[in-house]
């Protein structure tokens, strides 16, 4: 025999979803007003022809922004960059971050001194690391140059970030240092989830630290880890204020961010800019989505 439905339950049940509806509303409508209708207003530009910008008879152009822009050689070097500063970034903020979480995990005197000087450059505005770095790097009276000179490595003032391959290094290492701290936090407080007794186990089975490392730590790691990627990479890939504090718009440090920025602001080509920004976003949300789906098969 079926069930009876209980007319109190289902009316309880309606009343909660529609006082859930109306708590979330406010929400939902500044949520559309300060980032749907934007989006779908910056879309709107992205399909439209640059003269509109100036005043111009709008004419809608469809996908031939984003053609345009996949076109030309500042935008596809300025992809190079940004893939070159992801690949460096995560590389550095995995391997550092999980040294430095493996030090922390342990308990000794200062421990709470030290994690506090190490969120200080992630609490740090991405700006005023930037201003603390360009003093470092500055070729007249930069700190480097200084040492350097003290200690006769160089013999004359060098400027760091005139090159190619070396400035966008330089550019990643402001950049690493200033993510470090989180991705080191993450792998902290992955570490402090792990129960001690697996590790006490391990060791009476004659497992050595390395092995125990390898084969226990970074397979539970796994989660911490792939949250950690997903936050360097997505990172790494909107880097900007270090690059324009560092070396403003030059072509040689150039990212895809700071590439929206040149055309729709210093070129005034608001279109095309849109369209890049769009293909950055698209791009970001595919990695979040992956993410997502790892997270959710190493949870099972």
């Amino acid at each position: 025999m079926g069930q009876i439905a209980d007319p109190t339950i289902d009316q309880t049940r309606k009343e909660d979803s529609r006082l859930g509806r109306r708590m979330i509303a406010p929400a939902a409508i500044v949520t559309a007003a300060l980032v749907i209708y934007p989006l779908a207003l910056g879309f709107k530009t992205s399909l439209q022809s640059g003269g509109a910008t100036f005043g111009n008879e709008v004419r809608w152009v469809g996908l031939r922004n984003y053609a345009d822009v996949l076109k030309t050689s500042k935008a596809f070097d300025a992809a190079v960059h940004s893939l070159e500063y992801v690949a460096m970034a995560v590389v550095l903020e995995i391997i550092l971050g999980l040294g430095v979480a493996v030090v922390l995990h342990r308990v000794f005197r200062g421990r709470g001194v030290v994690l506090a000087i190490l969120i200080l450059p992630w609490a740090l505005p991405s700006v005023v690391s930037g201003l603390l770095w360009r003093r470092v790097f500055d070729p007249d009276s930069g700190l480097l140059n200084a040492v350097l000179l003290r200690i006769h490595l160089i013999k004359e003032p060098h400027v760091w970030l005139a090159g190619e391959a070396s400035a966008r290094g330089f550019v990643t290492l402001v950049h690493v240092w200033g993510v470090l701290p989180l991705v080191s936090l993450i792998f902290v407080a992955a570490l402090q989830s792990i129960p001690d007794e697996v590790y006490s186990a391990s060791a009476v089975d004659g497992a050595t630290p390395i092995r125990q490392f390898r084969y226990i730590t970074l397979p539970l790691l796994r989660p911490a880890i792939a949250v950690a990627l997903t936050v360097g990479t997505v990172l790494s890939i909107g880097i900007f204020d270090e690059i324009y504090v560092l070396n403003g718009t030059a072509l040689n440090t150039r990212s895809v961010l700071m590439q929206v920025y040149n055309t729709t602001f210093v070129d005034a080509d608001f279109a095309h800019g849109t369209a890049l920004a769009f293909m950055l976003a698209g791009v970001t949300a595919c990695i979040g989505g992956i993410s997502v789906l790892f997270l959710r098969r190493s949870a099972t």
